[in-house]
């Protein structure tokens, strides 16, 4: 019979690429708050500041804040999931609010 592309792959291995995927995203998140904390220098327009701070919250905080809560404080997925949303949902706003208020020079 014919297998399909789930059985071909061991939980192991789907593990792994799953983990490794979780840093992609997070290195994108640095890279885009780099570039815009960088601009925020360059023009001093201060809506920069939050959208890189909001990448920031959004794509980086989740993993470390994730470990941590997991591996030190073996708290509940449903409680470590809660408290991981915190940062996404304050990033989430901050990227809002620099793209939505006029700037000022």
């Amino acid at each position: 019979m014919l297998d399909t592309p789930l059985q071909l792959i061991d939980l192991e291995t789907l593990r792994t690429v799953r983990q490794v995927s979780e840093l992609i995203p997070m290195i994108l998140g640095l890279a885009i708050s780099y570039l815009a904390y960088t601009a925020y220098r360059q023009n001093r327009s201060r809506p920069m500041l939050y959208v890189a701070a909001g990448f920031v919250l959004v794509l980086f905080v989740q993993l470390p804040l994730s470990l941590i809560l997991l591996y030190l404080l073996e708290l509940p997925t449903p409680v470590l999931n809660s408290i991981v949303q915190i940062p996404e949902f304050i990033g989430l706003g901050l990227i809002l609010y620099g793209l939505w208020v006029p700037r000022r020079d």
